[in-house]
């Protein structure tokens, strides 16, 4: 694709996205709008290696969310900043709730809910966007057969066919890393299966400029 000078992306998200910055309560935090995470080497690529593109950042993610929570929040979060281009990732704690939370199922979402949930976000966003991006939810766990691993990646899977169907881009993050971790082990991405360490975020960021059509030099 090709970005239009004074584009506004947002990233819409968890706390993979959100990576101690961003969004919390409905203020973006002045001092580090960005978090630590993806969305501040995307931000830093943008302003160093595009400045003429003038590329206005929103991190729009906060730590905790499901599928529930972005679309709870969407107008104001998304649809009111006026967006050109979102990055919508979400997906792991709506897995992880499963497990984590036995006993509280009032906050596990099945596999049929992620399905709709998804594609009333997708919907949303196109109704806001002109270019709509969806990244898989991941779990850098190497063992496919893990009963979170598996679920997560169901969940890749309705987000691929949502994008199909509704006309978004798909972008399976799980897949790149999949691949990084034939040759390191998942340890070096992450302490706990989900939240990136630096590498892990450098690939996510790198997949997002990958989709934008732009060069990492």
């Amino acid at each position: 694709m090709e970005i239009k000078e004074n584009s506004c992306i947002l990233f819409f998200g968890d706390s993979v996205t959100d990576a101690g910055g961003g969004n919390h309560e409905g203020h973006v935090l002045p001092s580090d709008p960005y978090g630590k995470g993806y969305v501040r080497l995307l931000a830093g690529m943008f302003q160093g290696f595009y400045p003429k593109l003038n590329i206005f950042t929103i991190n729009s993610g906060i730590g905790g969310n499901t599928t529930r929570h972005l679309l709870a929040r969407f107008d104001t979060d998304v649809a009111e900043k006026h967006p050109d281009i979102i990055f919508i990732m979400i997906g792991v704690n709506d897995a992880w709730r499963n497990f984590d939370s036995p006993y509280d199922t009032g906050i596990h979402i099945s596999v049929d809910e992620y399905d709709r949930n998804i594609r009333e976000i997708i919907t949303k966003s196109k109704n806001v966007a002109k270019e709509v991006f969806v990244m898989s939810p991941y779990l850098l766990d190497a063992n496919k057969k893990d009963a979170m691993r598996a679920m997560v990646d169901t969940f890749g899977q309705k987000c691929k066919s949502a994008c199909e169907q509704l006309g978004a881009t798909f972008i399976d993050i799980q897949a790149k890393f999949d691949e990084y971790m034939q040759v390191c082990h998942p340890y070096v991405l992450s302490w706990d299966r989900v939240h990136p360490d630096v590498a892990a975020q450098m690939i996510i960021a790198r997949e997002v400029m990958h989709a934008l059509g732009l060069k990492l030099d």
